[in-house]
């Protein structure tokens, strides 16, 4: 099996806000060089997470959007 080989992996968005700032907090000790694929890799991984967070809520704020306004 190749290292890149995708895989559907089901996490919470709290389980993904700790390897967010996990991957933060690695990237914030370290002077990164971005020519590096470890440094692109984790670039990259930051970026899926996060934006997968972002699809989601923009998918919840659409559904709201669509739904008629409550008479209170």
């Amino acid at each position: 099996m190749a290292l890149n080989t995708p895989h559907n992996v089901t996490l919470t968005e709290g389980q993904i806000g700790v390897i967010l700032c996990s991957l933060e907090y690695y990237t914030d000790m370290k002077d990164l060089d971005y020519g590096d694929p470890v440094n692109n890799d984790i670039s990259n991984i930051f970026n899926i997470l996060e934006g997968s967070i972002d699809k989601y809520y923009d998918k919840i704020e659409k559904a709201r959007a669509k739904r008629p306004e409550e008479e209170w």
